[in-house]
């Protein structure tokens, strides 16, 4: 799964052979289709019809699809759900109360959190690579929060504002780009076996 911030750019690039593979390094992707479509729920009751592109690697064969990075991997709600789901936890609220807010079963706002904190550290700790790297000689680092998922959301947010601040990015461009540097990826359902 590649997640992309910027799904046009993502896909100009695979058709100009200059993605390269995640899986072996030293290959390029090329079009191989599309997964099967998706419907994604988004803040207020829409929702949105996804068909992503798949690419293989010329080199290992491997296959991978592009997605959008205001999705989530496996899950059927879009990054600004689940992240104001977050928001509204760390600010206190149940998740029956936020579940009946957003329109989705308290049972998958628990979901979410369970995977969200199991994940916390390792989403905090890549939030601060990014930072670090796009934030230039002085980032801004975020406070602690007081709790191990608010750190690593605190380290998301901090990312996705240098982005927006130093790469021309814009508001518009929040919620792919807190999926991009953390909730995205650290979201994705637990492989089984």
């Amino acid at each position: 799964m590649l997640l992309c911030a910027d799904a046009a750019a993502a896909s100009a690039d695979l058709a100009g052979g200059l993605l390269a593979c995640p899986s072996c390094g030293t290959g390029r992707l090329r079009r191989w289709g599309r997964a099967r479509e998706r419907v994604i729920r988004l803040l207020g009751g829409a929702s949105a019809r996804l068909c992503p592109q798949r690419a293989r690697c010329r080199s290992c064969g491997r296959t991978h699809i592009l997605l959008p990075s205001w999705c989530a991997p496996g899950r059927a709600d879009g990054i600004e759900v689940i992240g104001t789901a977050a928001a509204a936890a760390l600010g206190g609220a149940g998740c029956g109360r936020i579940g009946q807010e957003l329109g989705v079963p308290a049972s998958t706002v628990r979901g979410w959190l369970r995977r969200l904190r199991s994940r916390a550290e390792e989403m905090r700790q890549d939030a601060m690579f990014q930072l670090g790297f796009i934030g230039g000689a002085d980032p801004v680092l975020p406070e602690p929060s007081g709790s191990p998922l608010g750190d690593a959301l605190s380290a998301v947010a901090a990312a996705a504002h240098a982005a927006i601040t130093g790469y021309g990015f814009t508001r518009a461009d929040l919620w792919p780009l807190l999926g991009r540097y953390g909730l995205a990826r650290h979201l994705a359902p637990a492989r089984a076996g």
